[in-house]
């Protein structure tokens, strides 16, 4: 179990890397529950109702098979935490598995507990219809920041009535660090927070999760309808015995490990149920009888749950009727938010709330559109460019356009002459791309302060803080054949308090798909100025601009080389401001002796310094001529040879 990270009034299950191969953690849920007890003063009192419910492990008279309606909510910012659709599924067919006895494993269970293991007669599915009886594929994607998810109240703003709906967040990050999901047993929670909390990379089994993981949801659900470690909640695992109130489960510490050979701890004789999905060892594989019929006993009595699994709440949230006549709502992702001009790009189709039959993606800076489900388009236009997607079927149409999506870089063929100092035109542009964040501004020109100058970019994060990174394209670069290949630039920034913004500097040879970083400080790392930190917003003095110079030898040979400017501010900001200046790029363009020895043509020497012999049996169209850094000289047009 995770350790606590309280800042009001939760009691929280805390479960930390659950992959099945935990190592023991202390466990916070008694220090949790004094907690709880100053919010809620009956809280003694529902405790000891489900508790009390654990007592029943007799078999259930009839096997009579409920579904639980289903919303997964995904708190994102774009990033990997912004699972498919296909993930959340693979969610729902573990637990559809698990809570049906249809896992395949069951026959490792070790004899003990045989004749124990339970098929709980619950089934999960996606809710076809929300709150307001509007279509819904079950899933909600809230572009937010709180998708680094903290234990405060307000988080839970996004909470479908939980007398209805399962609700299950998916977030980036939890606060701590030490917890993978948790959950409240019922009825002892406000009704806000009678949710599950889960990691992006613990839902379901593919995508961002593993199969080692995907029964995290499992475990949490048991949670949800009643269930307490088995080893109870009054200690942690692994320190003393305990009893989980369960009849058919046996007294246990709990375990971080799966040794089956050796589990009998509490008891002389009596082997412990290692095997059981409440417990931190590596082996889930089972709920018992007893668990069993404890969580369906919570389902058709407590208040909280007994109208989930009711008829009329069937009806409600669509599980009897999956065929619903609805328009859809259009949503799409893209993997890479960057690629070159020239490129197509497959953007991935996620739209929601009735079946899509009809498809059209667009841009304006692309050469095409695309009526595929999952969109290519070629781009022949650099800059940062918007996308549209418009879907349809027989019941209406909705379209989306994501403003600024995604970054195409300028495929300008230039080969070493990159000497930007922002002083001549206007930046940012279609070559020298910035990407704004949600909240404030990206990099902009400034017209009084510069390195060398009178001009640089900034980012104006004392006044303006955008709260997320922000980021600069570089146009492309030729390293074909460039030795001692150098990047220099120069940054100014000053720390306001102990803020923790952040650079880094990245490098990509295949048009964004994949980015290297080849530079990067942080806080007071980053701080250019001579005092530590500046409580007013930073103007620098041209003094206080830092080079840095950056050895691109590895990169050279490469024909498609794009730099990437990121300036991340402190998660607490807001902090101070940025500037970037004088970017440049040198090394020397490699040219061997070349002579040329065709019958038709024959050049020498090459390279010369001011005069060169061409022998020529063909017409030439057009001589071009460079120097040692790559940049043309010069040119003469066709040439009538004698």
């Amino acid at each position: 179990m995770g350790n606590l990270y309280l800042r009001s009034i939760i009691a929280l299950f805390l479960i930390s890397s659950l992959s099945y191969a935990q190592t023991e953690k202390g466990c916070g849920f008694n220090y949790a529950q004094d907690k709880l007890r100053k919010f809620s003063p009956d809280y003694d009192a529902k405790l000891k109702q489900i508790e009390n419910m654990g007592s029943i492990t007799a078999n259930k008279t009839a096997a009579i098979t409920v579904t639980i309606p289903v919303v997964f909510h995904v708190l994102h910012l774009n990033g990997s935490e912004n699972i498919s659709d296909a993930q959340i599924q693979s969610a729902i067919d573990v637990l559809n598995i698990d809570y049906r006895k249809l896992n395949s494993d069951t026959t490792s269970v070790v004899v003990q507990f045989k004749n124990l293991i339970a098929d709980v007669n619950v089934e999960f599915k996606l809710a076809s219809l929300d709150p307001d009886g509007k279509c819904t594929n079950g899933i909600t994607r809230h572009y937010d920041a709180k998708t680094n998810w903290d234990s405060e109240i307000e988080y839970y703003v996004y909470t479908w009535p939980r007398e209805k709906y399962l609700n299950i967040y998916v977030v980036k990050a939890i606060a701590g660090g030490g917890a993978a999901a948790y959950t409240f047993l019922p009825s002892t929670a406000p009704p806000v927070m009678d949710a599950i909390v889960s990691l992006d990379d613990y839902v379901g089994k593919i995508g961002t999760s593993s199969v080692g993981r995907s029964r995290t949801l499992t475990h949490e659900v048991g949670h949800w309808l009643g269930l307490p470690h088995i080893w109870g909640s009054t200690n942690n695992p692994g320190v003393s015995c305990g009893d989980d109130g369960v009849g058919d489960t046996p007294i246990t510490k709990g375990h971080s490990w799966c040794n089956l050979a050796n589990a009998i701890d509490c008891t002389p004789s009596v082997v412990e149920n290692l095997q059981n999905y409440m417990e931190y060892s590596g082996c889930p594989r089972m709920f018992t009888t007893g668990q069993s019929n404890k969580m369906n006993l919570v389902l058709t009595t407590l208040t909280e749950r007994i109208n989930l699994v009711s008829a009329s709440n069937m009806t409600a949230t669509g599980i009897v009727n999956p065929n619903y006549n609805c328009a859809p709502k259009a949503e799409f992702l893209v993997n890479a938010a960057s690629t070159c001009e020239g490129n197509s790009v497959t953007f991935t189709d996620h739209s929601y709330n009735g079946p899509v039959t009809s498809w059209l993606w667009s841009s304006t800076g692309a050469s095409n559109t695309s009526t595929l489900q999952n969109g290519i388009l070629t781009f022949t236009n650099s800059g940062l460019l918007s996308v549209k997607l418009k879907v349809g079927n027989s019941f209406g149409e909705d379209s989306t356009t994501k403003i600024n999506y995604i970054a195409v870089m300028a495929n300008n063929g230039a080969t070493l002459n990159i000497a930007q100092d922002f002083e001549t035109g206007s930046f940012p542009n279609n070559e020298w791309i910035t990407t704004p964040p949600q909240f404030g501004s990206g990099f902009a020109q400034t017209s009084t302060v510069g390195a060398s100058g009178q001009k640089c970019l900034y980012v104006n994060n004392y006044g303006d803080n955008p709260n997320e990174g922000v980021e600069l394209f570089s146009p492309k670069f030729d390293l074909t054949n460039v030795t001692g290949a150098q990047l220099s630039f120069k940054y100014a920034f000053s720390q306001k308090g102990n803020s923790g913004d952040e650079l880094t500097v990245f490098i990509s040879t295949n048009c964004g798909q994949s980015w290297t970083t080849i530079f990067g400080q942080i806080g007071s790392g980053l701080a250019t100025t001579a005092a530590p930190t500046n409580t007013t917003a930073f103007i620098p003095l041209s003094s206080e601009f830092k080079t840095e110079l950056i050895n691109l030898g590895s990169y050279q040979g490469n024909s498609n080389v794009h730099l990437r400017f990121e300036f991340t501010p402190d998660a607490g900001g807001p902090g101070n401001n940025f500037y970037l200046d004088d970017i440049n790029l040198t090394g020397t363009v490699g040219l061997k002796e070349n002579v040329f020895n065709s019958n038709d043509l024959k050049l020498f020497p090459n390279p010369a310094k001011t005069q060169v012999s061409l022998f020529s049996s063909v017409a030439i169209k057009k001589i071009e001529m460079f120097d040692l850094l790559g940049n043309q000289i010069g040119s003469i047009g066709r040439i009538k040879l004698q």
